[in-house]
């Protein structure tokens, strides 16, 4: 799509003023609780609705359906499917959003590639969005990472995009630009968000304040060497992401109205000194049970096939959070025929009501191998269950116990494709040389049992390593029970 063209579609969206399709729940207007209207009502008004029912069988109680309570979702509690989009709510990430999900991934053209959802596992034909070459004529610009979500709070997704004048000079500055999904499925307005942005921008989403809406944690530390520096940085929503023209303030009181306040998280440099390689995971779920975000960290102590310590860092509900705590897990055992972690990734992925974990994913040992670690509450308390763990992905299985061979990947992540209940995960890697074209972005279609589908490639990339650039979007509480 050329430059006018792209113009002419966010203008004329821009313009055109069409009222927003998406649904909200319909309030109670009468004094019978039973959280519908007088003319929807389906109890009578004699004061005995339950909001633990589930009038409209779609697997969520009527009172969970009117707040954003456990799923941080609100939808209509006398209509299974909210939005209309052919997804049950109990399903549905966004049920208030009418359209489908999609994949983003980065091109060379100065746009942005977006791949529209069938919601079966298979996609539309890939179309560009966006300004080219961020509305210059530097042919050099792209948009190098992206953030989806619903950061406008609007209950639709929208997502964020960094602008980069010349990806090969790590010291430029970068840019901030917003994506408005509009009345159609590729239909986006964008606006520039920040001209100048400071620092990292890419992490794990999670609302980390408690208040309802999408934040941004980043782990930052020294670059060159080992660690002597590590800290998490949050970023926290203001709801002002359409209006914003400053992408962040370390002023709480955000007096220019800026999209996110930043605030220090935690310094972590005493658990992480003097290490060569720190991760954090790309979800923040509720491991403890207390309400509020967490995230995994790792630590390695040095290159090659060496075994990980997997950490809980705790958020307090505030932006804060905690030094990371007690081993969870300790993966790759010298032994165990695993490889390190380059990804972690949190779902209910045997569907026993428990949060489970696949970490793994390394160039060494067992190369390209993900590993399932199941959750269980069996002594009464939350836990991985390590001697339960088996190899549920191996995206090289030529080689079982190598040293830097294809199937690094770290941008793994849990997303029900195909809406049938089963989380599947979805990575890109290079698939001949590691860190080398060509590369692809891969589903592993799950089984409900912790255990995958063999891989089916959604696109691939003979000449670039975009396969691993590519964001889909993320639901505001990401499910995790432990109880």
């Amino acid at each position: 799509m050329n430059r006018s063209a792209v113009l002419f579609l966010l203008l004329v969206v821009a313009l055109t003023g069409c009222p927003d399709p998406r649904r909200t729940p319909t309030p109670d207007d009468d004094d019978d609780d039973s959280a519908a209207p007088d003319d929807d009502d389906t109890a009578d008004d004699d004061d005995t609705a339950d909001p633990d029912a589930d009038y409209d069988g779609d697997g969520i109680s009527n009172g969970e359906e009117l707040v954003h309570g456990v799923d941080c979702v609100t939808s209509d509690p006398l209509v299974a499917d909210t939005d209309e989009d052919g997804v049950d709510d109990g399903l549905d990430p966004y049920p208030l959003d009418p359209y489908p999900e999609y994949l983003l991934h980065r091109n060379d053209f100065g746009t942005i590639d977006l791949t529209l959802s069938n919601r079966d596992g298979t996609f539309e034909p890939t179309v560009q969005i966006g300004f080219p070459f961020g509305d210059t004529s530097n042919s050099a610009y792209q948009y190098t990472h992206f953030l989806v979500a619903d950061f406008d709070s609007n209950g639709g997704t929208d997502f964020l995009a960094i602008g980069d004048a010349d990806p090969s000079d790590g010291s430029n500055p970068t840019e901030l630009w917003w994506f408005g999904r509009q009345t159609g499925p590729q239909a986006f307005t964008q606006r520039k968000v920040e001209d100048v942005l400071e620092g990292r921008f890419a992490g794990s989403l999670a609302d980390l304040d408690d208040d309802d809406d999408m934040d941004l944690l980043v782990l930052n530390r020294n670059s060159g060497g080992n660690v002597s520096f590590a800290e998490l940085t949050a970023f926290l929503n203001t709801g002002l992401v359409g209006t914003a023209n400053c992408g962040f303030t370390d002023d709480p009181a955000n007096p220019d109205g800026c999209a996110f306040v930043r605030v220090d998280a935690a310094d972590i440099t005493p658990w992480a000194v003097g290490e060569w390689v720190i991760r954090m995971s790309r979800d923040a779920v509720d491991v403890d049970g207390d309400g509020f975000r967490d995230v995994a960290l790792i630590k390695q102590s040095s290159g090659g096939n060496v075994q990980q310590p997997l950490a809980l860092s705790s958020g307090d509900g505030a932006g804060l959070m905690s030094q990371p705590g007690g081993t969870l897990l300790t993966h790759n055992l010298s032994g165990s025929g695993q490889s390190p972690i380059q990804s972690i990734v949190f779902a209910d992925f045997d569907n026993d009501d428990v949060g489970d974990v696949i970490v793994g994913f390394d160039d060494d040992g067992d190369s390209g191998s993900g590993w399932f670690y199941p959750g269980t509450v069996a002594s009464g308390s939350f836990a991985f269950n390590s001697a339960a763990s088996f190899e549920a992905i191996d995206l090289n299985p030529a080689v079982e116990d190598g040293s830097d061979d294809v199937g690094v990947s770290t941008s793994a992540r849990a997303f029900d494709l195909d809406f049938d209940g089963n989380m599947d995960v979805l990575l890109g890697y290079t698939y001949e040389s590691v860190g080398s074209p060509p590369s692809r972005t891969s589903w592993f279609r799950g089984n409900g049992d912790g255990t995958f589908q063999p891989e089916a490639v959604v696109r691939d990339f003979p000449t670039s390593t975009f396969g691993g650039s590519f964001a889909l979007p993320q639901a505001l509480c990401r499910s995790f029970p432990t109880e």
